[in-house]
C-alpha cells in the first residue's frame, strides 16, 4: 500500500515535475557556466519547493493554501521581479564559457534563489491539485501514505533535474565561447519572458 503511494508519487513527479519555465533555463544557464552540481542544486531548490507544495496539497494545510489563494497576484508579481532580475543577470555577461573564473555563488545560493523563484509560483499548488486527482488521489491521507507520495514526488523531480543538468554537462565543453554567449541571450531572454508573463497574469489578478 505504501509502496503503491510512493510509485504513484513518482509518477507525478516526472510528468509534471518536467524541467521547464524559468527555473528549467536557469538550471540549463548554471550548468553550462558552473557545471554539473551547480545546475543539480539549482534543480533541487526547485525540488525543495515543489516539495512544500505537496505538502500543503497532501495533508490538506488550508491556512496556507488559503492565504496563497488570496494573496496569488502579487506573489506572481514579486516572483516575476525576481525572474526578471535573474534574466538581466544572464543577458549581461559578456564573457566567454572559458573565461568564466568568477567565483561567485555558492551552491547555497544557487539552491535559495531558485526554492525563492519556484515557490513564488503559486499555480504549482494548482497542478499538484490536477495531477492528485489525475491519479486518484484525495485529500488528507494518513501520514505514512501522505510521506510515501511525497517521498515520490521529490524522486521523481529530482531524476528530471539530474537528467538536465547531466545532459547539459555532457556537451558543456563543447559549447564554444560564441554559442555561449548566444546561448545567455537566448535563455535570458525566456526568463525575462516569462517574467513578463507572471506578472502580467498577477496584475490581472487583482
Amino acid at each position: 500500500m505504501i509502496a503503491g503511494y510512493f510509485l504513484r508519487g513518482l509518477l507525478i513527479g516526472l510528468v509534471f515535475g518536467v524541467p521547464a519555465g524559468a527555473i528549467g533555463a536557469l538550471t540549463i544557464q548554471r550548468t553550462l557556466e558552473k557545471g554539473f552540481f551547480a545546475g543539480l542544486v539549482t534543480g533541487a531548490g526547485s525540488s525543495a519547493a515543489d516539495l512544500l507544495y505537496s505538502c500543503i496539497s497532501v495533508f490538506g494545510i488550508t491556512i496556507v493554501s488559503d492565504f496563497l489563494t488570496a494573496h496569488q497576484a502579487v506573489i506572481r508579481i514579486i516572483g516575476g521581479c525576481l525572474i526578471l532580475i535573474f534574466g538581466i543577470a544572464i543577458l549581461r555577461k559578456k564573457e566567454g564559457a572559458s573565461v568564466q573564473k568568477d567565483t561567485r555563488g555558492t551552491p547555497v545560493v544557487y539552491f535559495l534563489s531558485a526554492f525563492t523563484a519556484a515557490i513564488l509560483n503559486p499555480a504549482t499548488i494548482l497542478s499538484f491539485v490536477v495531477a492528485f486527482t489525475a491519479f486518484g488521489i484525495s485529500g488528507n491521507l494518513e501520514i505514512p501514505q501522505g510521506l510515501a507520495l511525497i517521498a515520490g514526488i521529490l524522486t521523481g523531480t529530482l531524476c528530471w533535474w539530474s537528467a538536465l543538468s547531466g545532459l547539459v554537462a555532457y556537451f558543456r565543453k563543447r559549447v564554444t565561447d560564441n554559442i555561449y554567449k548566444w546561448l545567455n541571450r537566448i535563455l535570458g531572454g525566456l526568463m525575462i519572458l516569462f517574467s513578463i508573463i507572471m506578472t502580467i497574469q498577477g496584475i490581472r489578478q487583482m
